[in-house]
């Protein structure tokens, strides 16, 4: 259900409809009459096994023991580098989980040559089709500009998106119109996993989440959490202990004379820029601190240039440093999906204002008691691409290892007050979340409170983020909390029977879960998620405006007992 679940909201939801990779491709194609552009990558029957050292170099390198009977693995933890000192942590030799069942380097780069080369057939056939464009045009003078239709593809994707929904919305109707015992069963795998809200098979689903990798750091859940009245908002506070690429391990470097994909990927005829590579050490930086280059002039557009074309242009070690890796990891100016203001690229969601107020019971005021935490509590960039600088903690034991995968969330008690989000639209009033009733073991903000908010709810005081107090104990909590996992206590342990989730759309409070109801969604719809339907509203008729959403916990036998939220869905 899952599988089909990300098929239809692949072709449903974005601005494009991407060629989809699956080998699973359910009634994706019937569904759209035959227009979802679908497909997988093929197997490796082609490539020949590697029976000893003397066969393998009559092989082309990149096949090399691809059975993995050698040389499956090449990664290592640490490559000895001039410009970052030794890791604080020893490290390993190897990453971890270099075990039989898991696929070696050559199968990955085997899977990414598969997508090279599909890509590049299709810039190849678009090239063809320009070409054919020309010709067929040429003789009524309309050949350039070359006419849309060789080249914009919105056409395309609003059939794919029309028959999908014309389908889907057709079989879903003859099946609640059904009323026999033998009426159809539900129209897709999609609509018997998620029995409980099938519209998200058939409508453009949104969402905010904090698991790892992560596309886009616009949409962790973390930038839609509202501040508390003394301005304090969850975060990851510890930062990387290096930033910047890796080097390349010399194990890993390309032999002589063999293929090297990268190479080929970057060669060009243009010729090298006329630059001057000389520089200065850092120590030798003006007196004022300014680690600009030094220049015999003060032209705005000479500092602003990428290439430093003027000889007398000195760039120290760290500036250079740091232009390549702001314009290696700037960020793009793309629009996020139901953003309504945005300032540089990043989404800025613009909650409603608060006035200051005597405070009810039921009032939602944001609260001061959520933190959040992970397997890893670092801010990193982890996007799952080969630019991704992720796994730097300086406890880390194999910082080369790159590993993306990380589960984040943000965590609150019975003590820690209302969680707010602001999400930026909501069309088709469904509001989904994917909680745990078995993460928060701890109490790392509220550890010591007896009150919702410590009594603070209203206080404007600054939150003071850097206090040492508050951080040795949330550094005390992780350690418990490790320890609580490994004893892997039951819901009857974790989720005491007065326990109830009120949730509020707007300041008002729509829903009360009760503890019997709350642990049905607690059964897993796919590995490790479990989905709470907190909104289902077909009535809902409020345009494109902004939602503030908001969840509390309540328990009075067990205050300090802990929830996480990971991930809020939306449409």
């Amino acid at each position: 259900p899952a599988v089909d679940l990300w098929n239809k909201q692949a072709i449903l939801s974005g601005e494009r409809v991407p060629v989809i990779l699956n080998p699973y491709p359910f009634k994706i194609m019937e569904e759209t009459n035959g227009t979802a552009m679908m497909g997988f990558l093929g197997g490796d029957q082609m490539i020949p096994d590697t029976t000893d050292d003397d066969q393998a170099k009559t092989l082309p390198y990149a096949v090399q023991w691809y059975n993995g009977k050698q040389e499956k693995y090449n990664g290592i933890c640490w490559e000895p580098r001039s410009d970052v000192d030794e890791p604080l942590t020893k490290q390993a030799e190897h990453p971890g989980s270099q075990v039989s069942w898991h696929p070696g380097f050559r199968y990955h780069h085997f899977q990414g040559r598969k997508v090279a080369l599909l890509v590049l057939k299709g810039l190849k056939e678009a090239l063809q089709v320009w070409e054919d464009g020309i010709d067929t045009d040429k003789n009524d003078n309309v050949s350039f500009p070359l006419p849309e239709q060789y080249w914009h593809v919105g056409t395309m994707y609003d059939t794919i998106r029309d028959n999908f929904k014309t389908n889907v919305n057709k079989a879903a109707a003859a099946t609640a119109a059904a009323t026999t015992a033998t009426a159809e069963t539900p129209v897709s795998s999609c609509e018997t996993g998620f029995h409980f809200l099938p519209r998200v098979c058939r409508v453009a689903m949104h969402g905010y989440g904090m698991w790892e990798p992560r596309a886009h750091d616009d949409y962790d859940l973390i930038n839609i959490i509202q501040a508390a009245p003394n301005g304090y908002t969850p975060a990851f506070t510890e930062r990387p202990y290096y930033s910047g690429f890796d080097v390349l391990p010399y194990s890993q470097a390309i032999p002589e004379g063999e293929v090297d994909v990268h190479a080929i990927a970057i060669a060009t005829t243009f010729p090298a820029p006329d630059l001057d590579h000389e520089w200065v050490d850092d120590d030798d930086d003006d007196d004022d601190g300014n680690d600009e280059p030094v220049s015999d002039t003060n032209s705005t557009a000479n500092r602003s240039r990428g290439l430093l074309t003027n000889k007398n242009h000195v760039p120290t070690r760290s500036w250079l440093k740091e232009a390549s890796e702001r314009a290696f990891l700037q960020k793009p100016n793309v629009r996020p999906v139901g953003e309504a203001s945005m300032t540089g690229g990043v989404a800025k969601p613009s909650p409603p204002q608060r006035s200051t107020r005597r405070l009810g019971e039921d009032d939602i005021v944001p609260g001061r008691g959520w933190y959040a935490s992970g397997w890893k509590n670092t801010k990193e960039f982890c996007d799952g691409s080969a630019q991704s600088t992720c796994g730097r903690s300086s406890t880390n034991e194999c910082l080369m290892a790159g590993h993306n995968d990380n589960h984040k969330q943000v965590t609150g008690t019975s003590l820690s007050g209302w969680v707010v989000f602001h999400l930026p639209k909501l069309k088709e009033g469904i509001i989904l979340a994917r909680m745990e009733w078995w993460c928060g073991q701890g109490d790392a903000m509220s550890k010591e409170w007896t009150e919702v908010n410590d009594g603070k709810t209203l206080d404007e005081t600054p939150y003071n983020g850097t206090n040492p107090f508050r951080e040795r104990n949330l550094l005390d909590f992780m350690g418990e909390e490790e320890h609580q996992r490994r004893l892997k206590p039951g819901p009857e342990q974790l989720v005491p029977q007065d326990m109830k989730m009120d949730v509020a759309i707007n300041g008002k409070i729509i829903k009360t879960w009760e503890r019997e109801e709350w642990m049905k969604s607690a059964v897993e719809t796919s590995k490790n998620c479990a989905l709470w339907p907190l909104l289902d509203d077909e009535s809902w008729d409020q345009g494109d405006e902004p939602v503030e959403l908001a969840i509390r916990f309540r328990i009075d036998s067990n205050p300090h007992q802990g929830y996480c939220i990971s991930h809020i869905y939306y449409a």
